[in-house]
C-alpha cells in the first residue's frame, strides 16, 4: 500500500470540474493540481480533510457551493481557479478528484508551499465568495 495523503505530505491530483454532477463543462481534460496537504497557517482546509487518509488511485466526488467556495478551499482556492483558467464558478461546483500520487517533500518544498499559502489570502478575483481577499 502506498503513502496515504496526511499533514506536510506533498499531494498530486487530476481535478475534473463542472455546473452539474458527472457534467464536466468547465474542464474539458482533467487538470493537475499538485499542493502541499496542510501548509496553511490555518493548518488543513476542509478540502484537505476530504483527502486525509487516501491513497493513490483512490477517487472522490464533491458539490460544493459557490457561497462556500472560499471557506472549503481556504488557500487552495487560487490554485484552484488556476486549474478553472478563469471560468466563472457555478452556483454549486462539482468536483470529481482524482488522488495520482502521494510523496513526501523536500525540507524546501515545505517552506515554499507555506510561504505560498501565507500570500494565498483570498481568491484572487472578485467572485462574491467570501473570502475577504479583496
Amino acid at each position: 500500500m502506498g503513502i496515504k495523503v496526511d499533514h506536510l505530505r506533498k499531494v498530486h491530483l487530476r481535478l475534473e470540474a463542472g455546473s452539474a454532477p458527472g457534467a464536466w463543462d468547465l474542464t474539458p481534460t482533467p487538470r493537475p493540481l499538485t499542493f502541499i496537504c496542510g501548509a496553511a497557517s490555518a493548518g488543513i482546509c476542509p478540502f484537505e480533510y476530504q483527502l486525509i487518509g487516501k491513497s493513490a488511485g483512490e477517487r472522490l466526488a464533491l458539490s460544493i457551493p459557490a457561497s462556500r467556495l472560499g471557506e472549503t478551499m481556504a488557500h487552495l482556492l487560487r490554485p484552484l481557479r488556476k486549474v478553472l483558467g478563469g471560468t466563472p464558478i457555478p452556483p454549486v461546483l462539482s468536483l470529481a478528484v482524482t488522488i495520482e500520487q502521494v510523496s513526501d517533500p523536500a525540507p524546501r518544498e515545505i517552506i515554499s508551499a507555506m510561504a505560498e499559502a501565507t500570500n494565498a489570502e483570498g481568491c484572487g478575483g472578485d467572485c462574491s465568495c467570501g473570502c475577504s481577499g479583496h
